[in-house]
């Protein structure tokens, strides 16, 4: 195929798993290292130059921001499997109609979440349960994130569609230009042009948009393949259509159905009080630090998974697997230490607070679940293999699981035991849902071995 990038293809179908899953993990774990310090650093730009009640305005939204971060990410990801799937496969006019339809039912998807979610926005801000006080902020800040999703779901098509190819380093490159952007526009509009909360949210829309431009030009320049015309989206089957479109929604809706989950126990959060907003707010931003290797593994995994699928070598799928949890593990031992030696640290320097309610609040969250982290790590692993194997039904059905045990929390649970109840709702959902993705990858076992071995 031409490119103008051969050296940023990975082919994942030859060679030591280990080493290719590293290779292609690691700058998507910068990627949302990246992302993550960004979301650090503007939330401590926002405690220490607004205060803590902007910071309780932003944090009352986090979980439906998060909730449509993750489905733009995850349906992304699920459509860019149908490219990783024929570039594996070597079959470039397959590539270009999966490219067309990927663009097509993005876009698609983005416009109408975005009509709905403006729409019923302050149905919203409602369900969430944000106090009174907070609900002027919290308003304006979601209503400019709310006009960002085309920009959103745009940029995240571009990352998921050169990582479909083997290339997670460009991603890498303008996430960085997006960060370094955002924050310079953080630290303007938060602070001499006194913006307020809707000054981070601008921030973030803008430095979005501006990278998907940037990355719509370097794509139809660097990489011919992926051009894509009227007429090959035409000679596309409904039945490659339909399994496309069910792949996205079904990994957007697995990383949605999660959030949802969070967005509930955020509606309980908030029912407690702006102490325990900004205390779950800090706690929250610091251990996403924690979770960044499961989304960079996972990732890589589903991708390696596909491309080998395709390729016909199902049998090296199981070793990218263990290749990742190996790499995970070593991550936690770090966690673990930062943890319970300078976890309390870190939260001061988030917060800009000494509000020692709200530090042994955010601490306590950090405490109960790091050492959890392993069966998360499974999980999130196992459930992206799946995806990438086109087992996309048992992931689906792990986070439905994840999203009925947050809601059993969040309505009869916080309110009886309180902010507590918080801290061990998703330690709890994942050691069940680590069982049952566990079963589920036994179910499917014979679609790991190579076809003659079966």
């Amino acid at each position: 195929m031409a490119t103008a990038h051969k050296s940023r293809v990975l082919d994942m179908t030859q060679g030591d798993p280990f080493r290719l899953v590293l290779q292609f993990s690691m700058p998507l774990f910068c990627s949302n290292l990246l992302q993550q310090l960004y979301n650090l650093t503007d939330t401590a730009l926002a405690g220490h130059l607004l205060g803590s009640a902007a910071l309780a305005e932003i944090g009352a939204t986090a979980a439906l921001y998060g909730l449509i971060m993750n489905f733009a990410f995850g349906m992304n990801n699920g459509l860019a499997l149908t490219v990783s799937r024929y570039f594996g496969a070597g079959d470039e006019s397959g590539i270009r109609r999966a490219v067309g339809w990927m663009v097509t039912l993005s876009a698609a998807v983005s416009l109408v979440l975005t009509g709905c979610s403006l729409l019923g926005r302050d149905a919203l801000l409602t369900v969430l349960q944000v106090p009174a006080q907070a609900w002027g902020g919290a308003s304006a800040y979601l209503t400019v994130i709310l006009l960002g999703i085309p920009l959103t779901m745009l940029y995240n098509m571009e990352a998921a569609l050169l990582r479909a190819v083997g290339n997670s380093v460009t991603p890498l490159l303008f996430l960085l230009f997006s960060s370094v952007l955002n924050v310079g526009l953080d630290a303007a509009f938060m602070g001499p042009l006194g913006l307020g909360v809707r000054g981070a949210a601008i921030a973030t829309v803008l430095a979005q948009g501006i990278s998907a431009v940037l990355g719509v030009v370097y794509i139809l320049r660097g990489y011919p393949e992926l051009r894509f015309t009227p007429r090959q989206l035409g000679a596309a089957t409904r039945r490659a259509v339909t399994s496309m479109f069910w792949a996205g929604l079904s990994m957007g809706l697995m990383s949605a159905i999660y959030n949802l989950g969070s967005v509930a126990l955020q509606s309980s959060i908030n029912a407690l009080g702006s102490v325990y907003i900004t205390a779950q707010t800090a706690a929250r931003r610091l251990a996403e630090l924690y979770f960044i290797p499961g989304g960079a593994l996972g990732i890589g995994v589903a991708t390696f998974s596909s491309q080998n699928l395709g390729a016909g070598r199902r049998s090296r799928i199981w070793q990218s697997v263990k290749a990742a949890l190996a790499i995970y593990f070593v991550w936690w031992v770090f966690v673990m230490a930062f943890t319970f030696l300078l976890g309390g640290a870190a939260i001061r320097g988030i917060t800009g607070t000494t509000d020692e309610v709200i530090i042994s609040n955010a601490l306590l969250y950090l405490k109960i679940s790091a050492p959890v982290i392993p069966p998360m790590a499974v999980l999130v692993i196992l459930r992206n293999m799946l995806q990438g194997i086109r087992h996309t039904v048992e992931p689906l059905l792990a986070s439905g699981l994840e999203l009925v045990g947050k809601v059993i929390f969040a309505v009869w649970l916080v309110p009886v035991r309180g902010y507590r109840a918080v801290c061990f709702c998703e330690p709890t959902t994942w050691v069940v849902c680590f069982v049952f993705i566990l079963l589920a990858v036994w179910r499917c076992r014979g679609d790991l071995r190579d076809a003659e071995k079966i």
